[in-house]
């Protein structure tokens, strides 16, 4: 009897192959998202830190000049990067800070079973939806000296005892308006993350805290923000890198001033961009502070992932 060879092949190859063509077919479809991501985020980046490397001017944009490094020795030489990392971090850690506060108190009023919470949660949503540059317009005629609303209630009610007080003309108190612009508008959105975290948490870990004698704070304490932590965490990071980039809210209402007290990193980029026309010094500011952000996001993002870990 004569036996033919099996035409057929091995389980494991037709498996392996079958394997291999998923992960193509799965490449094929991730391919239009990762061109987009390059264009849109790798791309300019990667031209930003390369015009960073030269004299870079309005002047002379063709051909570009190498300068040795000279936009970032000129940076750090004057000064000029601290007062930029100050008011940025002044400006973040305040809004992000309040914003968690305030977010965090009225997640937890909506959360619970009071009247007309829905309408609640729409009518507190709709400053999210408003452009940061009517937001800005909106809030420098709320401050304005003259004429502006807030200045008459705050006289009125002798909260204030100038009548025409100054708020983002004043050093003083220009990045504080800033920051009440930004918190009016930034705050919704993370009051509804907070709200979706804590309306996911199972109401049996509620129960059973009670039924051992935990008060509300101890609720709160033990049982609710252990359960919404990455969240929070999630909240929290998204706040940071939101306002790291903040410019409409800030340009709008100040421009930097007065005596460059609000100033960021965002704005000194574009007023050596754009103002000065110096476009590899202000692509220098603008990857100096990729890099600081860059850092303190991937320590936050270790931090918070050990936390989740120990728990």
């Amino acid at each position: 009897m004569q036996y033919t060879a099996s035409t057929s092949q091995p389980p494991e190859r037709r498996r392996l192959r079958k394997t291999q063509k998923d992960a193509i077919f799965v490449a094929f479809c991730l391919l239009p998202a990762f061109l987009c991501l390059a264009i849109v985020v790798f791309f300019p980046i990667a031209k930003a830190a390369w015009i960073s490397l030269f004299d870079y001017k309005f002047t002379n944009v063709n051909p570009p000049v190498w300068n040795n490094f000279e936009n970032y020795i000129d940076l750090f030489a004057s000064g000029d990067w601290l007062v930029f990392l100050k008011n940025t971090f002044i400006y973040i850690f305040f809004t992000v800070t309040i914003q968690f506060m305030l977010a965090i108190i009225v997640a937890l009023l909506l959360n619970s079973n009071i009247k007309g919470r829905n309408a609640m949660r729409s009518l507190l949503f709709m400053p999210w939806t408003i452009p940061s540059v009517v937001t800005a317009l909106l809030w420098v005629w709320l401050l304005q000296p003259q004429y502006g609303v807030l200045n008459y209630i705050f006289y009125h009610l002798g909260l204030i005892s100038n009548e025409n007080q100054l708020w983002v003309q004043d050093p003083q108190l220009a990045m504080a308006s800033v920051i009440i612009a930004a918190l009016w508008r930034q705050t919704p959105y993370m009051m509804v993350m907070l709200l979706a975290g804590l309306q996911a948490v199972p109401s049996d870990l509620l129960e059973a805290g009670k039924m051992d004698g935990a008060n509300r704070f101890q609720l709160f304490r033990h049982i609710l923000l252990p359960s919404i932590r990455p969240v929070i965490d999630s909240a929290i990071l998204v706040s940071v890198i939101t306002n790291s980039q903040m410019f409409a809210i800030i340009y709008n209402m100040t421009a930097g001033g007065p005596m460059n007290r609000t100033t960021t990193f965002s704005i000194a980029a574009y007023q050596k961009s754009f103002t000065a026309f110096d476009f590899g010094g202000g692509a220098a500011i603008g990857v100096v502070w990729l890099l600081i952000l860059g850092t303190v996001t991937w320590m936050y993002k270790r931090y918070a992932e050990r936390n989740v870990a120990d728990q």
